[in-house]
């Protein structure tokens, strides 16, 4: 088997679990839902900021969102193997940087789903006007695969650690802080109506060495 057909084995195996258990499914959708319903509620309330002020605003709070319902599913890629005992036996078979090939895979896509339940719902109850769509969908791209790649690697590395959620929070925010900063910039630049070619450039930057990183460091993180 290539190691392409491995890789989409692995995601389509991952998907098939998580539509049978929706635990990452629910709680990521159920966090993106609310947290969007109760931004709404202070952003176009009686305390509703002037439409001029709110890009700056709603970019932020757009990505932090995102950043925190993919934090409840993403990171549990590797987490779910150790708890359902099948890591050994994924070790043995399928090479770590094909695994973390498909594992990403899968949550890339669990991103873009998640992405298309948020933005709906900015648009609607927060009136957010998105000048270039173009500049908004290159820009969920962008951030949300360095997201995945991150998130995932990371999931691998704290697997098999004691408290591995603080863990993961602990090494998380300083690697992803720059992603989610380029990512807030852009996302402000697009919305004024303009494509946010430089961010847009940091954002690919961002995603090329953390893709080189993770793939070189994936047998040292999961394996040893």
């Amino acid at each position: 088997m290539s190691a392409l057909a491995a890789a989409w084995v692995v995601c389509a195996k991952d998907a098939t679990e998580e539509l049978r258990r929706k635990v990452a499914i629910v709680a990521v959708f159920f966090f993106a839902a609310t947290a969007v319903t109760l931004v709404s509620f202070a952003m176009v309330g009686a305390l509703a900021l002037p439409p001029a002020d709110r890009p700056p605003l709603e970019a932020a709070l757009l990505w932090i969102i995102l950043f925190f319902a993919a934090a409840t599913g993403l990171p549990r890629a590797f987490v779910a193997e150790e708890e359902a005992g099948t890591g050994l036996a994924l070790r043995k078979t399928i090479p770590a940087a094909v695994v973390l090939a498909g594992k990403t895979l899968f949550n890339f896509l669990l991103f873009l789903a998640m992405a298309v339940i948020t933005i709906p719902g900015f648009l609607i109850l927060l009136d957010w006007k998105a000048g270039s769509p173009a500049g908004v969908a290159a820009t969920m791209l962008a951030g949300g695969y360095g997201l995945a790649v991150v998130s995932t690697f990371l999931s691998a590395l704290v697997a098999r650690a004691g408290q591995r959620n603080v863990l993961f929070v602990l090494i998380a925010f300083p690697l992803l802080l720059p992603l989610l900063q380029a990512a807030i910039a852009a996302t402000i630049e697009a919305t004024a109506g303009g494509f946010p070619a430089t961010a847009l450039r940091v954002l690919v930057a961002y995603d090329g060495a953390a893709t080189c990183g993770a793939y070189m460091l994936a047998s040292v993180a999961w394996e040893d």
